[in-house]
């Protein structure tokens, strides 16, 4: 689970980075491995955004600050949830406008710190998973992909494009491990070449020496092996 820290004091920030870590270590078998990056304002972190699962704000130089970043992040369309960091008692009047916007109070406790994290990881994977999906982001947007429209993804220039059986390609942030995790719990993948993972519901035919796809494409191999 990927999490972004925007907090203008530094030793906020340094606090809930050591929080964040001993949570890792201590429930990352609940909510996976907890990857964990910390920003002094919004204009550090806006071009990676999108793959964030979680976003804490904890901002000591106004609520008005604060909102701003909220705004920033709703209008992008993340798809993460974010999480205010309020001294304990004190509302944050706009919490109310806001769907989906959780609080947290500081000083933060161990026990409601983990908590929080335990509830976003599960909401994430009930959405995720309602429907067969795999999540793709790219560096403008996150897709919820069915599985099955999926033909193929390709490694190209540090970069992961996935294909889609109506043609479209998506540019997925990341590297072809990546994806691979992303799909693990679905069968119906295969490492066709070690820079190739192939939808095997969509292959036609295939040779030791090419695979040929639903939509015609063939592509050319060196190996097939099993997840």
């Amino acid at each position: 689970m990927y999490i972004a820290v925007i907090a203008d004091n530094i030793a906020d920030r340094k606090q809930l980075e050591r929080l964040l870590s001993r949570a890792n270590d201590a429930i990352s078998d609940e909510t996976g491995t907890l990857y964990i990056d910390s920003f002094g304002d919004e204009k550090s972190f806006l071009s990676t955004a999108m793959r964030y699962e979680i976003f804490f704000v904890d901002i000591v130089s106004g609520e008005e600050q604060a909102r701003n970043i909220i705004d920033i992040l709703k209008n992008a369309g993340v798809p993460g949830r974010i999480v205010v960091c309020r001294p304990e008692g004190t509302p944050f009047s706009y919490a109310d406008t806001i769907d989906g916007l959780l609080s947290i109070d500081k000083p933060i406790l161990t026990a409601p710190l983990h908590q929080l994290l335990k509830n976003v990881h599960a909401d994430y994977l009930k959405e995720v998973n309602a429907v067969k999906k795999v999540e793709i982001r790219s560096k403008t947007d996150t897709h919820y992909i069915p599985v099955n429209e999926i033909l193929y993804a390709i490694e190209e220039e540090h970069m992961v494009n996935v294909h889609l059986e109506n043609g479209d390609i998506i540019p997925m942030l990341g590297d072809l491990s990546g994806f691979a995790r992303s799909v693990s719990t679905s069968n119906e993948f295969i490492e066709a070449r070690n820079d190739i993972i192939v939808n095997s519901n969509h292959i036609i035919s295939r040779t030791k020496k090419e695979i040929v796809l639903t939509n015609k494409e063939t592509l050319r191999l060196k190996r097939f092996s099993l997840f």
